[in-house]
């Protein structure tokens, strides 16, 4: 017996919806499964039998061959268990499965839980994967004792839904590829999906078998009642000026208004990460050509967007705004401004003219002009050296402590462009758990200085000083133009001067097609060299001469290397390395700045100067070390790479006195 799922028009509580019935395409052999599905089993004292889904995956997935896992395969068993008198013998070859570890009994429903409101007991679908809150009602399986939501047990081989009326969505499996579900725009678990082949849309099975509302009263979203309009693909919504597929979309016809269900309840008042000011929505934009300040794309007038009532033309599409990136998920309508403003002041107490008490130093420090390069003399808040500029130090004579200006004018509390909620600086030795070190976010690189964090439960997000620093338009002094920081970061683009490609945050150039990641991006773009009286400048593969320098350090040569690609071939990589023109002068980066750039060292081979915790996962234990300066006259020698430590600082165990030259030899020492 085969099924198919169909919507019909019923009313609940004065109400009208699109329900799911499933019902049946050709004669079953049992009258009283006749009965209930053709009357949907609403009202009856039988119930029609159905298979485990666990069992019809299984049964799915046998004899499949290799090269038929990267398809989408239809299923093609029902899900009805079959009577005694069936003569379909898929259905009977299902049930004969005794060599395989299939379930074989009817799943039962579980009647505590079988409410019209959702229930929320704890509990996992065996089939979907998905959280319990979806469905009304639910299944088990007393053979492999798992759950299952009723949406997944009675999951029909084709279903006609009403937001997609021009093809059916067939009941497929999938393993090889992920799929996003068009309704809730959650990646779908393989083994179950309804699936379009002709538009290439995708629905869990809950999501298409989910009633859906006739008419819809929301005053916050429109004055009027909304009627759903089965059509929806070719409609614009007026709120986010997009059309959504499979995404239930009600429309006004006195007004020519038109919204997705998702789009419903929408803010009006909200605060963005990439604005100082709040902005608000509005339906009406001013005549003229605006673009959006989060994406750069052109804005449309005729549908809404959010505007900021301070800033002249300040325009972001709503689905900009309402980015994750962007937007914190608090509507700030009635709520006064003050409570989510951050104080811009300076962060340290001024003594006097020159002289501060930095929070973070238990010193006054004292603001001095550089004079001379010292490749020793180290930055505690971004760990760099001092190349030039004003700088305080610590007025203690036994005291080192130094700060570039511009880290300790670092604010206390501050908005980064890219993450929806305040960050508040920290420093990696005071902070209050043992772990003495940060990840960056953004460049992924360690530190022990200076660092932005949130913190909430489990939810953790650093950024380190100089990625912290970089706003829009942002001024590179390796390009010509203004670069800005796009928030969709779902399409894979090429950093110009290291040359990988990723999804990864990246600084974009609107007049041309320039991009660069935020590891190369935050490079000092002017660095000192203990043998070079000049700066040398960072370069590219591009601005390498025909013949090939020589690092000055490591003594190899500055040329392209090869790496593998995915497809299996290589892929050729373009060296950055900083140059000196007028003496020729060339080192790789990682020679020249070292390969933890934001690592600073102790004074002393005095351990508890500048630990920090690393936590290995095989030992599952924490491991105490010390950076410390690599300055003696014989390099120690690294017990990862088996090679003396090149850099400026290595690492060093306690206890055993393991020797590391960096962070990566650290990690994958056995």
């Amino acid at each position: 017996m085969s099924s198919v799922g169909v919507f019909s028009k019923k009313e609940r509580d004065g109400k009208y919806f699109w329900v799911f019935t499933l019902a049946q395409t050709k004669d079953p052999t049992s009258s009283r499964e006749t009965l209930a599905i053709n009357s949907g089993g609403d009202d009856l004292p039988f119930q029609p039998l159905f298979f485990c889904p666990a069992a019809r995956i299984k049964f799915q997935n046998l004899n499949i061959k290799e090269e038929d896992k990267a398809k989408c395969r239809p299923f093609n068993s029902s899900p009805h268990f079959p009577s005694t008198r069936s003569g379909d013998q898929q259905e009977k070859s299902l049930l004969d499965c005794d060599q395989h570890d299939i379930c074989k009994l009817p799943v039962v429903p579980l009647f505590w839980c079988n409410n019209k409101r959702p229930s929320y007991v704890e509990f996992q679908c065996g089939a979907c994967y998905m959280a319990n809150k979806l469905s009304s009602s639910y299944f088990t399986c007393l053979q492999c004792q798992k759950h299952f939501h009723k949406e997944c047990v009675q999951s029909p081989l084709e279903i006609k839904h009403p937001s997609h009326p021009f093809h059916p969505l067939r009941l497929y499996s999938y393993e090889r590829f992920f799929k996003k579900c068009i309704h809730c725009e959650k990646f779908i678990r393989m083994d179950m999906l309804y699936h379009c082949i002709t538009c290439d849309l995708s629905m869990h099975t809950v999501c298409a078998m989910r009633s859906i509302a006739f008419v819809v009263n929301h005053s916050k979203s429109h004055p009027h009642p909304l009627t759903f309009f089965p059509a929806q693909a070719s409609l614009v919504c007026s709120f986010c000026a997009m059309i959504k597929k499979l995404d239930p979309t009600y429309v006004c016809i006195e007004c020519v208004f038109a919204i997705h269900k998702r789009c419903m309840g929408f803010p009006h008042v909200i605060r963005i990460s990439r604005h100082h000011h709040r902005i608000s929505f509005t339906s009406s934009l001013p005549s003229g050509n605006l673009s959006c300040r989060a994406c750069h794309q052109q804005v449309d007038n005729d549908y809404g967007a959010y505007a900021c009532n301070k800033c002249d033309a300040y325009v972001v599409h709503s689905k900009c705004a309402l980015n994750r990136n962007t937007w914190d998920g608090k509507d700030l309508e009635g709520i006064p401004e003050e409570e989510d403003f951050i104080d811009d002041g300076e962060p340290f107490e001024r003594i006097a003219d020159g002289i501060i008490l930095h929070p973070f130093h238990s010193h006054q420090l004292q603001l001095e002009i550089f004079r001379a390069y010292d490749k020793n003399k180290y930055c505690q808040g971004c760990a760099l050296p001092i190349y030039k500029g004003q700088f305080y130090s610590c007025m203690e004579l036994e005291c080192h402590y130094i700060l570039h200006e511009s880290c300790a004018e670092a604010p206390r509390k501050k908005r980064y462009p890219l993450y929806p909620h305040p960050l508040t600086l920290k420093v990696a030795m005071e902070r209050d758990s043992d772990v003495g070190y940060f990840n960056c976010k953004e460049c992924m690189r360690d530190g022990n200085g200076f660092f932005y964090e949130y913190r909430k439960e489990k939810k953790i997000f650093q950024l380190d000083l100089r990625c912290a620093s970089i706003i829009e338009p942002f001024d590179y002094q390796g390009h010509q133009h203004p670069l800005f920081l796009p928030w969709d970061t779902e399409k894979k683009t090429r950093c110009q001067m290291c040359k990988y490609e990723s999804k990864e945050s990246k600084l974009i150039c609107l007049e041309c097609n320039y991009s660069i990641c935020f590891s190369c991006v935050t490079f000092p773009y002017k660095a000192r060299y203990k043998h070079d009286s000049h700066f040398l400048t960072i370069c590219d593969g591009k601005e390498a001469s025909d013949q090939p320098d020589w690092c000055e350090a490591c003594e190899c040569k500055i040329e392209e290397v090869k790496t593998p690609g995915y497809n299996g071939k290589n892929k050729k990589i373009e060296v950055r390395f900083y140059k000196c023109d007028d003496c020729c002068t060339t080192l790789h980066v990682e020679c020249l700045l070292g390969a933890d750039v934001y690592m600073k060292p102790g004074e002393t081979e005095n351990l508890s100067l500048t630990p920090y915790s690393f936590k290995d996962e095989d030992w599952a234990d924490w491991i105490d070390v010390g950076v410390l300066p690599n300055s003696s006259l014989s390099r120690p020698i690294c017990i990862g790479c088996k090679r003396r430590c090149p850099s400026s600082i290595f690492f060093k165990t306690k206890g055993d006195g393991t020797i590391n030259c960096s962070m990566g030899c650290l990690e994958f020492v056995p």
